[in-house]
This record gives structure tokens, C-alpha cells and sequence, in this order.
């Protein structure tokens, strides 16, 4: 299943929003929480995290399976049997950030809510320093 949006952010800060496994929960609802390792993280990390409301979370391990800034990150989420798979790749234009999410079609799929994205985005920007959108303060 494949997810497009388009944010009027930085393609930097966007990216390294959708990059930081810490954020994956402002944009994929079903993540209650994240344990992660270094920032920025690294092709191979691995992190823990729970999908689910709160007294049912399923323990998943996270991993990074791609690294390419800005422009494309991907993550598999194990959980027993169950793989997730999830591809992100961002491009820029005019100011404006486009970000696709792809999900393989055959395998189960979570929900990607990606204005929500857009909002924590909207939040991040609204509570950095005047003029220092875009950068690390952002992400």
C-alpha cells in the first residue's frame, strides 16, 4: 500500500524526522513506544518498540535496512512471525517536501497517518528558535 503526502517543511527536517525510529509514533499511530540506539542511526540498527494501545502493546524489534539522506530511509519490524516492511522516500521542490510510504502489499500492513506527520512537523517548527527550521533543532 503506498501513502503520498506533500509538507510545506524542509526536506532535511522532514527527513530526518521520518529517519529517527524515536518519531516513528508521529506517523504511525500503532507505535506506543520506542527504545532506540545512536542518532542518527546507521544501516543495521536495531530498537526496540510497542504497537498497540496501552495494555496491549506487542514487543517488536525494529530494524534500519536503509540509509540514504535525504532522500530514502526503510525499516523492517519483526514481531513473531509477523514482518513489516516500510519504505520512505522523500524529494523536494518549490519548498515543498514530498514524502511516499510504501508498504508491501503481501505482507500485514500498519496504519501510516501521515497529516499527522505534518503535524508534529507543524509542532517542531512552532517550538524552535526563529530561523533555525530545517536544522537539527527540528528532527
Amino acid at each position: 500500500m503506498d501513502h503520498h503526502t506533500t509538507l510545506t517543511h524542509p526536506l532535511e527536517g522532514v527527513f530526518r524526522h521520518l529517519a529517527t525510529p524515536a518519531c516513528l509514533g508521529d506517523w504511525l499511530p500503532e507505535v506506543a513506544q520506542v527504545q532506540t540506539g545512536p542518532i542518527p542511526p546507521d544501516i543495521g540498527d536495531v530498537f526496540s518498540l510497542a504497537l498497540g494501545p496501552d495494555g496491549d502493546k506487542v514487543p517488536v524489534t525494529g530494524e534500519l535496512i536503509a540509509y540514504e539522506p535525504p532522500w530514502s530511509v526503510a525499516y523492517r519490524l519483526l514481531s513473531g512471525p509477523r514482518v513489516l516492511v516500510l519504505r520512505v522516500t522523500c524529494t523536494s521542490g518549490r519548498g515543498i517536501a514530498t514524502v511516499h510510504v510504501r508498504q508491501s502489499e503481501d505482507l500485514p500492513q500498519l496504519v501510516v497517518d501521515l497529516d499527522r506527520l505534518g503535524r508534529a512537523l507543524d509542532s517542531a517548527a512552532a517550538a524552535a528558535p526563529p530561523g533555525t527550521q530545517g536544522t537539527s533543532s527540528d528532527g
